[in-house]
Protein backbone atom coordinates (compact mmCIF):
# COMPACT_ATOMS: atom_id res chain seq x y z
CA UNK A 1 0.00 0.00 0.00
CA UNK A 2 1.12 3.54 -0.60
CA UNK A 3 1.04 6.39 1.87
CA UNK A 4 -0.98 9.55 1.31
CA UNK A 5 -4.27 11.32 1.61
CA UNK A 6 -7.35 10.68 -0.51
CA UNK A 7 -7.01 12.89 -3.62
CA UNK A 8 -9.76 15.44 -4.22
CA UNK A 9 -12.09 15.12 -7.17
CA UNK A 10 -12.59 11.37 -6.79
CA UNK A 11 -15.92 9.61 -7.21
CA UNK A 12 -16.93 6.26 -5.80
CA UNK A 13 -16.99 3.30 -8.17
CA UNK A 14 -17.82 0.72 -5.49
CA UNK A 15 -17.49 0.48 -1.74
CA UNK A 16 -18.16 -2.12 0.95
CA UNK A 17 -17.65 -2.67 4.66
CA UNK A 18 -16.54 -6.26 5.17
CA UNK A 19 -16.58 -6.10 8.96
CA UNK A 20 -12.82 -5.57 9.07
CA UNK A 21 -12.57 -2.27 7.25
CA UNK A 22 -14.47 -0.03 4.90
CA UNK A 23 -13.07 -0.36 1.39
CA UNK A 24 -13.74 1.94 -1.54
CA UNK A 25 -12.61 1.97 -5.14
CA UNK A 26 -12.63 5.53 -6.43
CA UNK A 27 -12.13 7.05 -9.86
CA UNK A 28 -10.28 10.27 -10.59
CA UNK A 29 -10.20 10.80 -14.34
CA UNK A 30 -8.64 7.63 -15.75
CA UNK A 31 -7.07 6.70 -12.42
CA UNK A 32 -8.54 4.22 -9.94
CA UNK A 33 -7.75 4.61 -6.25
CA UNK A 34 -8.11 2.13 -3.40
CA UNK A 35 -9.09 3.64 -0.05
CA UNK A 36 -9.17 1.63 3.19
CA UNK A 37 -10.92 3.10 6.23
CA UNK A 38 -10.67 6.54 4.68
CA UNK A 39 -6.91 6.25 4.03
CA UNK A 40 -5.57 6.38 0.48
CA UNK A 41 -3.83 3.06 -0.08
CA UNK A 42 -2.76 2.87 -3.74
CA UNK A 43 -3.81 3.76 -7.26
CA UNK A 44 -3.37 2.68 -10.87
CA UNK A 45 -1.24 5.70 -11.79
CA UNK A 46 1.82 5.02 -9.64
CA UNK A 47 2.39 1.26 -9.63
CA UNK A 48 6.17 1.17 -9.91
CA UNK A 49 6.87 0.18 -6.32
CA UNK A 50 4.34 -2.67 -6.27
CA UNK A 51 5.83 -3.99 -9.49
CA UNK A 52 9.36 -3.49 -8.17
CA UNK A 53 8.61 -5.75 -5.21
CA UNK A 54 8.13 -8.53 -7.76
CA UNK A 55 10.90 -7.68 -10.22
CA UNK A 56 13.58 -7.14 -7.58
CA UNK A 57 12.69 -10.47 -6.01
CA UNK A 58 12.73 -12.32 -9.32
CA UNK A 59 16.17 -10.91 -10.11
CA UNK A 60 17.54 -12.69 -7.05
CA UNK A 61 15.94 -16.05 -7.78
CA UNK A 62 17.58 -18.63 -10.00
CA UNK A 63 16.12 -21.76 -11.51
CA UNK A 64 12.67 -22.58 -12.80
CA UNK A 65 9.40 -23.84 -11.32
CA UNK A 66 9.23 -20.93 -8.87
CA UNK A 67 6.54 -20.93 -6.20
CA UNK A 68 5.81 -17.55 -4.63
CA UNK A 69 3.47 -16.44 -1.86
CA UNK A 70 2.14 -12.88 -1.90
CA UNK A 71 0.65 -11.37 1.24
CA UNK A 72 -1.65 -8.57 0.13
CA UNK A 73 -3.41 -8.48 -3.25
CA UNK A 74 -3.70 -4.71 -3.60
CA UNK A 75 -4.81 -3.85 -7.13
CA UNK A 76 -3.03 -6.89 -8.54
CA UNK A 77 0.15 -5.35 -9.91
CA UNK A 78 2.63 -7.39 -7.87
CA UNK A 79 0.89 -10.62 -8.80
CA UNK A 80 0.61 -9.65 -12.47
CA UNK A 81 4.33 -8.82 -12.60
CA UNK A 82 5.24 -12.19 -11.09
CA UNK A 83 3.07 -14.01 -13.61
CA UNK A 84 4.84 -12.27 -16.50
CA UNK A 85 7.94 -14.34 -15.67
CA UNK A 86 7.60 -17.80 -17.28
CA UNK A 87 9.71 -19.32 -14.50
CA UNK A 88 6.87 -18.70 -12.05
CA UNK A 89 4.60 -21.73 -11.91
CA UNK A 90 2.62 -20.94 -8.76
CA UNK A 91 1.52 -17.72 -7.04
CA UNK A 92 -0.43 -18.07 -3.82
CA UNK A 93 -2.10 -14.80 -2.83
CA UNK A 94 -3.31 -14.23 0.71
CA UNK A 95 -5.70 -11.28 0.99
CA UNK A 96 -7.55 -10.13 4.09
CA UNK A 97 -10.44 -8.43 2.31
CA UNK A 98 -12.87 -10.56 0.29
CA UNK A 99 -14.42 -7.54 -1.50
CA UNK A 100 -11.04 -6.65 -2.99
CA UNK A 101 -10.65 -10.14 -4.41
CA UNK A 102 -14.17 -9.98 -5.84
CA UNK A 103 -13.63 -6.56 -7.43
CA UNK A 104 -10.55 -7.79 -9.28
CA UNK A 105 -12.37 -10.93 -10.42
CA UNK A 106 -15.19 -8.74 -11.72
CA UNK A 107 -12.75 -6.72 -13.82
CA UNK A 108 -13.21 -3.42 -11.99
CA UNK A 109 -9.46 -2.79 -12.36
CA UNK A 110 -8.98 -3.11 -16.15
CA UNK A 111 -5.17 -3.02 -16.05
CA UNK A 112 -5.08 -6.26 -14.06
CA UNK A 113 -8.27 -7.82 -15.36
CA UNK A 114 -7.93 -11.59 -15.55
CA UNK A 115 -4.89 -11.81 -13.28
CA UNK A 116 -6.77 -14.01 -10.81
CA UNK A 117 -8.02 -16.26 -13.60
CA UNK A 118 -4.50 -17.43 -14.41
CA UNK A 119 -4.28 -21.17 -13.70
CA UNK A 120 -1.07 -20.58 -11.72
CA UNK A 121 -2.86 -18.41 -9.14
CA UNK A 122 -4.48 -19.56 -5.91
CA UNK A 123 -6.22 -16.93 -3.76
CA UNK A 124 -6.96 -17.41 -0.07
CA UNK A 125 -9.03 -14.89 1.85
CA UNK A 126 -7.34 -14.81 5.25
CA UNK A 127 -5.05 -12.82 7.51
CA UNK A 128 -1.49 -13.40 6.32
CA UNK A 129 -0.37 -13.65 9.95
CA UNK A 130 -2.63 -16.69 10.31
CA UNK A 131 -2.00 -18.22 6.88
CA UNK A 132 1.81 -18.17 6.71
CA UNK A 133 2.36 -20.40 9.77
CA UNK A 134 0.38 -23.06 7.93
CA UNK A 135 2.89 -23.26 5.07
CA UNK A 136 5.34 -26.14 5.05
CA UNK A 137 8.96 -25.32 5.92
CA UNK A 138 11.25 -24.80 2.89
CA UNK A 139 8.28 -24.96 0.51
CA UNK A 140 8.38 -21.62 -1.36
CA UNK A 141 10.99 -19.61 -3.27
CA UNK A 142 9.77 -16.20 -2.15
CA UNK A 143 7.32 -14.69 0.27
CA UNK A 144 6.34 -11.09 -0.45
CA UNK A 145 4.55 -8.93 2.11
CA UNK A 146 2.59 -5.82 1.13
CA UNK A 147 -0.23 -6.04 3.63
CA UNK A 148 -0.16 -2.50 5.03
CA UNK A 149 1.76 0.76 4.75
CA UNK A 150 4.68 -0.61 6.73
CA UNK A 151 5.49 -0.58 10.44
CA UNK A 152 5.47 3.22 10.71
CA UNK A 153 2.08 3.99 9.11
CA UNK A 154 -0.42 1.21 9.78
CA UNK A 155 -3.97 1.19 8.45
CA UNK A 156 -4.76 -1.88 10.59
CA UNK A 157 -3.03 -1.66 14.00
CA UNK A 158 -3.16 -5.45 14.31
CA UNK A 159 -0.65 -5.67 11.47
CA UNK A 160 2.09 -4.65 13.89
CA UNK A 161 2.75 -8.37 14.36
CA UNK A 162 3.48 -8.84 10.64
CA UNK A 163 6.61 -6.70 11.02
CA UNK A 164 7.83 -8.32 14.23
CA UNK A 165 10.52 -10.94 14.70
CA UNK A 166 8.21 -13.82 15.73
CA UNK A 167 6.15 -13.71 12.54
CA UNK A 168 9.07 -12.89 10.23
CA UNK A 169 11.01 -15.84 11.67
CA UNK A 170 8.11 -18.14 10.78
CA UNK A 171 7.95 -16.57 7.31
CA UNK A 172 11.67 -17.13 6.75
CA UNK A 173 11.32 -20.82 7.60
CA UNK A 174 8.93 -21.30 4.68
CA UNK A 175 11.70 -20.41 2.21
CA UNK A 176 13.86 -22.81 0.26
CA UNK A 177 17.64 -22.22 0.29
CA UNK A 178 18.32 -18.98 -1.56
CA UNK A 179 14.73 -17.87 -1.13
CA UNK A 180 13.68 -14.24 -0.69
CA UNK A 181 11.58 -12.65 2.02
CA UNK A 182 10.47 -9.31 0.57
CA UNK A 183 8.68 -6.56 2.50
CA UNK A 184 7.18 -3.33 1.13
CA UNK A 185 7.11 -0.24 3.36
CA UNK A 186 5.79 3.27 2.82
CA UNK A 187 8.80 4.65 4.70
CA UNK A 188 12.36 3.49 5.25
CA UNK A 189 12.48 1.44 8.44
CA UNK A 190 15.95 0.73 9.88
CA UNK A 191 14.29 -1.32 12.62
CA UNK A 192 12.60 -3.61 10.09
CA UNK A 193 15.84 -3.96 8.14
CA UNK A 194 17.70 -4.94 11.30
CA UNK A 195 15.10 -7.54 12.27
CA UNK A 196 15.24 -9.12 8.81
CA UNK A 197 19.04 -9.14 8.85
CA UNK A 198 19.10 -10.86 12.23
CA UNK A 199 16.62 -13.49 11.08
CA UNK A 200 17.90 -14.19 7.58
CA UNK A 201 21.55 -13.21 7.81
CA UNK A 202 21.36 -10.37 5.29
CA UNK A 203 18.93 -7.71 4.15
CA UNK A 204 19.06 -5.29 1.22
CA UNK A 205 17.17 -1.99 1.40
CA UNK A 206 16.00 -0.54 -1.92
CA UNK A 207 14.66 3.03 -1.79
CA UNK A 208 12.33 4.22 -4.55
CA UNK A 209 11.13 7.80 -5.04
CA UNK A 210 7.65 8.46 -6.39
CA UNK A 211 6.39 11.96 -7.26
CA UNK A 212 2.73 12.38 -6.41
CA UNK A 213 0.89 15.69 -6.74
CA UNK A 214 4.15 17.61 -6.68
CA UNK A 215 5.49 15.84 -3.60
CA UNK A 216 8.23 13.21 -3.51
CA UNK A 217 7.60 10.11 -1.42
CA UNK A 218 10.38 7.65 -0.66
CA UNK A 219 9.22 4.05 -0.38
CA UNK A 220 11.32 1.11 0.74
CA UNK A 221 11.56 -2.52 -0.30
CA UNK A 222 13.44 -4.93 1.95
CA UNK A 223 14.87 -8.09 0.44
CA UNK A 224 16.24 -10.71 2.82
CA UNK A 225 17.68 -13.97 1.46
CA UNK A 226 17.75 -17.22 3.37
CA UNK A 227 20.56 -19.76 2.92
CA UNK A 228 20.08 -22.87 5.02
Amino acid sequence: MERGRVPVGSRVVVHEDDGIAELALLRRGDVLELVVDGVFAMDTEHTETERALATLTLEQLGGDDLRIVVGGLGLGYTTATLLADPRVTRVEVVELHAPLVRWLREGLVPATDGVLDDRRVLVTVADVADAVPGLRPASVDALLLDVDNGPGFLVHPANTRVYGAPFLSVAARTLRPGGVLGVWSADPSPELSLVLERICGSCEEVLLDVVREGRTFTYAIYLARVFH
